[in-house]
């Protein structure tokens, strides 16, 4: 019959195509770190781990050489460094990565909505939506806006740049406050 100690012997292996997976992983987050900006680079705790913080930096400076050799090279040693670390640490630092990039996410929703709310305030129905913002927001002043978009509405039809509709999204951006923008967007 078969021999149950040799069987035991192979509950830790693990498939190549799961160490493949496994790789593309690490790779991809390799990539996703060396494109962060360096404000969100700098955010990024490594608790220690200098030599990959060092050779990341180096990717990082790689990334737009017109070579794409050395590049390929650096991100194979970064990929090779974070298969070295404890699982726990990768999951930390993939955590992290996730949370600058849905930091962005939230900030590129939160101001196509500051656009969709000033090309409504400068459309056809701006009465109405002037009423709802400003009943929704009360820090607003109501004379402020209506003179903006007045402005904007002017020099839309003058055909002269948007200087006043930029100066109205400034002025929702700086007022409005995005968890009151959200709970609004989620009330309706």
């Amino acid at each position: 019959m078969y021999d149950t100690e040799h069987i035991n012997e192979y509950d830790d292996w693990i498939s190549k195509s799961q160490l493949k997976r496994e790789s593309k992983e690490l790779h991809a987050l390799g990539v996703q770190i060396t494109k962060l900006s360096e404000t969100e680079f700098s955010r990024i705790d490594f608790a220690g781990r200098d030599s990959l913080k060092k050779e990341l930096i180096t990717a990082r400076k790689l990334i737009n050489n017109t070579q794409h050799e050395p590049y390929r090279r650096q991100m194979l040693y970064v990929e090779r460094l974070l298969r070295n670390q404890e699982e726990n640490f990768t999951a930390e630092l993939r955590n992290e990565v996730e949370s600058i990039q849905n930091k962005k996410v939230v900030g590129y929703v939160y101001f196509h909505r500051l656009e969709k709310l000033r090309d409504s305030l400068l459309g056809d129905e701006s009465t109405n939506v002037l009423n709802q913002l400003t009943s929704e927001n009360t820090d607003l002043d109501r004379n402020k806006l209506r003179t903006l978009i007045k402005k904007a509405k002017t020099e839309k039809t003058e055909g002269k740049p948007p200087a006043a509709s930029r100066e109205l999204f400034r002025y929702l951006r700086d007022n409005i406050n995005p968890q009151t923008d959200e709970e609004g967007e989620q009330n309706e």
